[in-house]
């Protein structure tokens, strides 16, 4: 199949506004609330009879629970983090963050201090830390004190650790109980004064927005046409180590103002136990964690671009000696390497390991504006490319494999599915496509095994709008199991059920 490229139209801009909110409280936290009303009821003529005096006041009160996330945190309440998980690039002057589709969510619980701070902040680890191991524990587990670890059972020990503290004054509110499930990481008191932010950055590290665009907006999960979106941040306070690997922890931080190093020093808070002792580590909730990898500067793209000819031993096919190789083997070589392909460690699916070649985009000669790309049969109209390995090129002769476009479908393919708006349709319109199949098949197999019956093949020349199997069963019940019903089911008027009609 051949394409010419075309001259690509520039699309119009897409014009919007975007509007940074300092918080966005809810107008109740969450927690257990009593409200109480009081109504008097008096008489207030002076001259009433003393048997229609009266003067009563009537109370009644309620609670009720304003109920958030605080142990665990839905995954759907996570829109997106910076950097990505898995990923690896030049993150080193990038502060973590992550965004959330629920924009008061960083205040439904307060941090307790004066200025009514976000509960969320954002820890960030290096390996040289290291980063603390994330342990399953439960509710209880938070408190020194033994407690039931399922309903019903008596009070076991906890396992918070004799040296650890973890969120004072705890209490569970309605709903909640000390066996549910929840994630935390065993921080040392020293690492987290070292990467937790300061009580007087703490107003700084989340904000809510609102993105408004002129256009429909692409994003998984928007509905159609809709053209905002509301979200909130919460900022990381640290930049990690180039070249190490990142851990990210998004933790509760519930009432732990005063764990927090304070002032504009960061002096850091005396954290004690119970006893008066100094603790030694500090458990945190983790409601959700991700990792990725910092890169050193100079191992990046354009790192690598500069310092190609800083030294000999980045010279790209140096020839030791300088004698030219005349052989066959000698001279399959040196063309290949004129055309710009690289011999590359290739580890095939089946896991064996092999030497191929891979050429990228950029060759030392001009390319044909014309590209022939790969496909079965090489026409219009053969099969596309399904999956990397139907575009492994191999040469008999020698025994190689070219995974030039192999690696291009590839590139293509996650830059594809990075797209959370093309990624989202393109999981509906495979489902949509599954869904016809199943659908094209049930019908054939109802026809082939009841057409003569339901005189399918008649119907579907009187009918054009596709419910030809619906309207045969109706007729079929009508016509050959009408004397079976019960009186009321098979014909209009019926006290049961509703008139006969054509649909």
């Amino acid at each position: 199949m051949s394409t010419k490229p075309k001259a690509a139209k520039d699309p119009e801009p897409v014009t919007g506004t975007i509007t940074f909110i300092q918080s966005h409280r809810p107008a109740l936290e969450d927690g257990l609330y009593e409200i109480t009303v009081a109504q008097r009821v008096r008489n207030t003529d002076a001259n009433a009879r003393p048997d229609a005096q009266f003067d009563e006041t009537y109370t009644h009160t309620r609670r009720f629970q304003v109920a958030g996330a605080r142990f665990s945190l839905d995954s759907t309440a996570i829109d997106s983090s910076f950097p990505p998980a898995g990923s690896q690039g030049e993150y080193a002057t990038v502060l973590p963050h992550a965004v959330f589709n629920l924009q008061s969510l960083p205040w439904q619980r307060s941090l307790g201090d004066a200025q009514d701070s976000s509960w969320l902040a954002l820890l960030v680890f290096d390996e040289n830390d290291p980063p603390p191991r994330v342990s399953e524990v439960m509710t209880g587990d938070l408190t020194p004190a033994p407690f039931p670890h399922a309903q019903g059972e008596a009070p076991a020990a906890s396992t918070l650790p004799a040296d650890a503290v973890s969120y004072p004054g705890l209490t569970l509110e309605y709903g909640q109980f000390p066996w549910d499930p929840c994630r935390v990481i065993d921080v040392p008191v020293d690492l987290f004064n070292a990467v937790a932010p300061g009580l007087a950055d703490m107003p700084w590290l989340a904000h809510s927005r609102t993105v408004s665009s002129t256009a429909p907006l692409r994003a998984a999960g928007l509905a159609s046409g809709q053209t905002s979106i509301e979200t909130s941040v919460v900022t990381g306070n640290r930049l990690p180590d180039p070249n190490s690997r990142v851990t990210v922890h998004l933790v509760s931080l519930e009432g732990m103002a005063s764990l927090l190093p304070q002032g504009d020093s960061y002096t850091p808070a005396n954290i004690l136990l119970p006893d008066g002792t100094p603790a030694k580590t500090i458990r945190l909730v983790s409601l959700f964690s991700w990792s990725y990898r910092s890169v050193d500067p100079q191992q990046t793209f354009t790192g690598l671009l500069m310092n190609l000819d800083a030294e000999d031993g980045l010279r790209v096919f140096a020839i030791k000696n300088g004698a030219e190789d005349t052989s066959e083997a000698g001279r399959y070589a040196a063309n290949a390497l004129n055309l710009g392909y690289t011999p590359a460690n290739h580890h095939t699916r089946q896991g064996s390991r092999t030497v191929s070649w891979y050429r990228g985009p950029f060759v030392p000669f001009e390319v044909s504006g014309t590209i022939t790309v790969p496909v079965p049969g090489g026409t219009d109209s053969a099969t596309p490319i399904r999956t990397a390995d139907e575009a492994v090129r191999y040469d008999p002769d020698t025994g190689m494999m070219d995974v030039s476009y192999a690696a291009a479908w590839e590139i293509g393919r996650l830059l594809a599915l990075q797209d959370k708006g093309f990624s989202d349709a393109l999981v509906r319109w495979k489902t949509g496509n599954t869904r016809k199949v199943f659908e094209t098949f049930e019908r054939q197999v109802l026809e082939e095994a009841f057409g003569g019956t339901l005189a399918l093949t008649q119907m579907r020349a009187t009918r054009a709008d596709g419910n030809e199997l619906h309207h045969a069963a109706a007729d079929f019940i009508r016509t050959r199991l009408k004397q079976f019903l019960a009186p009321g089911l098979g014909s209009g008027g019926g006290r049961d059920g509703p008139a006969d009609r054509e649909d």
